[in-house]
């Protein structure tokens, strides 16, 4: 179509001021760095040099012939820039920059170099948010909305290069190991495994119920993966995308990275076997310690290798002397004590008869210590129920009748022996509370184990039972398979003991994986008391990642998916594995490492925000594009979908 020269006229005149094109232009002519500033120290003095990047810093005015700047390339690494020429004069923090010039040593440096300008060009003008921003530059911390310039901290270019280093070692070492990285969809159907799903419209309508129809973003590529065992493929895995609508913490994110991968053929142990194989190199070569510790079988601290691979310790092991499924093992000697051989016994609930107690030794050494420790394990915001007791010996009465304090909730047939075996000194303090029994203990974690997670969180725990800075793994096995369904929920009220209930159960991980074959028949008489063919790797309190042996029965599979975890609709659900399995699927076991939290622990941060390019709010928002958004009406409606009327 010919445009008539009036009609464009007219048209170019309801457009904005085409920019000028000899300043606009000049943007584009780009010549590319020759160095990069942390290679600068090779070159030779007086060389000339082109590097590009942003001005740092507001220049200073030396005097009126001299200039001091800061140029930042892009690295996050800087250079200073002498200016003779007042070719900084109109610079201001963040322009994009071309600056050409000779290098010459500082003056106040033996080593160091700095670059003699001799000609600038900007590339791109900042405007004055970046200037206005420079105390929150200072800290590291931007407001999440500026994430792009946070990036571009030397520290955060540190971080997005030692994630693709880690990515690749990844890669390198499952290629090398048989593995073959697949790809499975994204867009999957809803099924029940656990957390929340995000749902994506389609403009499809059920052709029975004329009801409109949703993809669902995997919570994990579980069923796939297994379909892909299926299909014949030997080892499997992927850095897989998942998605859980779930709420956030430090270490949890709607969207996330996990190394995911299945093996046919083989146990669980196959499988640990290879993830041992994958990461503990990793921390040899990416963590700050260089190394990665466990316990020996003497209970001592080892470093991983050959001869000492990383420990086992059961579900009960962990839970009755750590009170939690993931122990920090940096402080190996600070646990739990079941009283029960003691003949003192809780009773105010009759399904929590179990009273524990966990020493604190030489906690204090003054009363306002004391009260300043004191007061933050005694918060009741710490804890999902009850707050432990917390009694600090202050003298030798409090280490004689210490167990008073505990009569409200504890009974003691025989204090006296108890305090002879305790040995309890002044600045010790001794915490206690109650739990269930240790075959059927599902409040996780207990409140001891809460108050001793409180204490190894503070640096004055930190540096009083912590033996080692270093990582330290155990492999946590015998899982309970199943768990009662809680009554409480986040929305209640405060409650002192989690209640249950008696008719209905629910997968303790995920409804795939296999009973402990020791356990069989209980399948059928108790199922609250099978244990699991289920993994999970703990570094330093942080669960790493879990896996499993599978069932690749199809029904045995399909007998938890009706009669015990009672899914009416299940053939509908997962009849796509049912019907794999009955067509000749092989044994087959995987693992799924959290990808993000390991970045973090070998980046040595403690979010996994600090990870991730562009991560979300504590909300679920991506604070830099604005998302999610609301979406008109018009649009919606074309996936058979209707706003509320009320809303």
């Amino acid at each position: 179509m010919r445009i008539q020269g009036s009609q464009f006229h007219t048209w170019s005149r309801l457009l904005k001021q085409l920019p000028p094109a000899e300043s606009t232009i000049s943007k584009f002519t780009l010549q590319k760095s020759t160095i990069t500033i942390n290679n600068i120290a090779g070159v030779a003095e007086n060389a000339e040099v082109v590097l590009n990047g942003w001005i740092d810093k507001k220049p200073k005015k030396i005097s009126k012939n001299l200039n001091f700047g800061l140029l930042r390339d892009h690295e996050g690494n800087t250079l200073q820039l002498v200016d003779t020429k007042s070719l900084l004069k109109h610079a201001a923090v963040e322009d994009v920059v071309q600056a050409r010039g000779h290098l010459s040593p500082k003056k106040d440096s033996d080593s160091a170099l700095e670059l003699k300008l001799n000609s600038m060009t900007t590339l791109n003008r900042s405007n004055r948010k970046p200037s206005e921003l420079q105390d929150f530059k200072e800290t590291g911390d931007y407001p999440p909305e500026y994430r792009f310039l946070q990036l571009r901290l030397h520290k955060y270019q540190a971080i997005l290069k030692k994630r693709n280093s880690i990515t690749k070692s990844v890669r390198d070492t499952l290629n090398d190991q048989g593995f073959i990285e697949i790809e499975t969809p994204l867009l999957f159907k809803s099924t029940p495994e656990g957390a929340r799903e995000f749902l994506v419209p389609s403009r499809k309508v059920d052709h029975n119920s004329k009801r409109p129809t949703f993809y669902a973003l995997p919570q994990s590529p579980q069923q796939y993966k297994q379909l892909l065992i299926a299909s014949g493929v030997n080892k499997y895995f992927q850095l897989a995308r998942c998605f859980r609508d779930e709420d956030l913490r430090a270490d949890r994110q709607p969207e996330f990275t996990q190394i995911d991968l299945e093996m046919a053929f083989s146990s669980a142990n196959d499988v640990m076997q290879v993830v041992e194989k994958l990461l503990v190199p990793l921390w040899k070569q990416y963590s700050a310690s260089n190394s990665l510790l466990t316990l020996n079988s003497r209970g001592r601290l080892v470093s991983v290798d050959k001869e000492d691979p990383i420990c086992h310790m059961t579900y009960k092991q962990a839970m009755t002397q750590y009170g939690i499924d993931k122990p920090d093992l940096r402080a190996p000697d600070l646990k739990i004590m079941d009283l029960t051989e003691f003949k003192a016994r809780g009773y105010t609930n009759k399904d929590f008869p179990v009273f524990e107690i966990l020493i604190l030794r030489n906690a204090f050494d003054s009363k306002e210590s004391l009260q300043q420790n004191a007061s933050y394990f005694n918060n009741a915001n710490n804890y999902n129920s009850r707050v432990p007791i917390i009694v600090p010996i202050e003298d030798e009465k409090d280490a004689n009748n210490w167990f008073e304090k505990f009569m409200t909730l504890a009974a003691f047939e025989n204090p006296k022996l108890i305090s002879k075996f305790l040995k309890l000194k002044k600045g010790d303090i001794i915490c206690g509370s109650t739990r269930q029994h240790s075959f059927s203990l599902f409040e996780n974690p207990t409140p001891l184990g809460r108050l001793r997670q409180l204490v190894l969180d503070s640096d004055w725990g930190k540096e009083r039972y912590q033996k080692t800075n270093k990582d330290v793994a155990t492999w946590v096995v015998d899982f309970p398979l199943f768990s009662p369904k809680e009554k409480n929920t986040k929305e209640d009220k405060k409650y002192d003991y989690p209640s249950y209930c008696t008719d209905a159960v629910t997968s303790t991980h995920h409804p795939f994986t296999m009973v402990k074959l020791s356990d069989y028949e209980k399948l059928q008489t108790n199922p609250l008391q099978c244990s699991g063919q289920h993994y999970d790797l703990v570094v330093s309190g942080v669960e790493v990642g879990g896996g499993s042996t599978r069932i690749h029965d199809a029904e045995l599979q399909d007998y938890i998916f009706e009669n015990i975890l009672q899914i009416k609709n299940s053939d509908k659900l997962f009849g796509h594995l049912l019907r794999a399995f009955r067509m000749g699927t092989p044994p087959h076991a995987g693992f799924a490492v959290g990808f993000d939290r390991l970045c973090a622990m070998l980046c040595g941060t403690e979010s996994i925000r600090d990870v991730i390019a562009f991560p979300k709010s504590i909300t679920g928002s991506d604070l830099v594009v604005g998302c999610p958004t609301v979406v008109d009406e018009k649009t919606i409606n074309m996936y058979n979908i209707r706003y509320n009327s009320k809303s």
